[in-house]
């Protein structure tokens, strides 16, 4: 029976000649891994598809239950009009991409979390300025829908934010679990500004380059596949 599934392309590995394996983030499976072939008329071909964080509709005739899904036609639900053509836009893409990868491998739907990171890859595409801040506000938020969103904000009797247990306090006698002042104050303004609002808080490339570390070191406490991350380096260089 054919089936239809919005997917979020996370990376794709090449099986044969012929045919692609694509692993994505979906609305209606959760984690899935789609086998799509390749045509010898090169203008039918996915591959223009299949770049990491792309939003399309995919048809396939497996069962839901199937480790690996056999694709019968990939087609885009929404266009990018700046993300492919933009240096820093396509480096953070990469970024993300990389984290998502990590942090999704649950094969459970969430269709909310699909439909945040959905909108929020739209707002990020559409939106005229450059998103330095971005991934920041986009790895915070996401943690409300993986699980471990931070329980209170910053304030005078608790400046300290606790990595461990997702909550700002008094005092951390631990530099690695904490965020201390005036990084913690920050952190917290994050969390509550919208993306526009985010985008423009005033970050020296060391702050941003500092915040973005933390905000890693809030991940790996959970994840221990996130030890190393390839694309942040390169992220660094452009934005910080």
């Amino acid at each position: 029976m054919k089936q239809t599934a919005r997917a979020i392309t996370l990376n794709c590995t090449k099986y044969s000649d012929n045919k692609l394996i694509v692993n994505t983030y979906t609305r209606e499976l959760g984690r899935a891994a789609f086998a799509i072939r390749i045509p010898q008329n090169r203008k039918a071909s996915p591959l223009p598809y299949c770049q990491p964080l792309f939003i399309n509709e995919i048809e396939y005739n497996s069962a839901p239950e199937a480790e690996i899904k056999q694709a019968s036609k990939i087609a885009p639900s929404y266009t990018y009009t700046s993300i492919p053509f933009s240096t820093t836009k396509t480096t953070t893409a990469m970024f993300i991409t990389e984290i998502l990868a990590k942090v999704l491998t649950f094969s459970e739907k969430n269709e909310e979390l699909y439909d945040y990171i959905t909108s929020s890859l739209k707002l990020f595409d559409q939106n005229e300025v450059n998103g330095k801040n971005f991934h920041l506000k986009f790895l915070l938020q996401i943690t409300k829908y993986l699980g471990f969103y931070p329980a209170n904000r910053y304030s005078e009797l608790r400046p300290c934010f606790d990595i461990a247990n997702a909550k700002f306090t008094a005092n951390i006698s631990s530099a690695r679990q904490a965020i201390h002042p005036p990084y913690s104050e920050i952190f917290s303004r994050i969390l509550d500004y919208d993306y526009i609002p985010c985008d423009v808080i005033p970050l020296s490339g060391s702050d941003r380059s500092f915040l973005l570390e933390k905000i890693i070191d809030y991940y790996r406490y959970r994840f221990e596949n996130i030890a190393a991350v390839k694309s942040l380096e390169v992220l660094k260089t452009v934005f910080h």
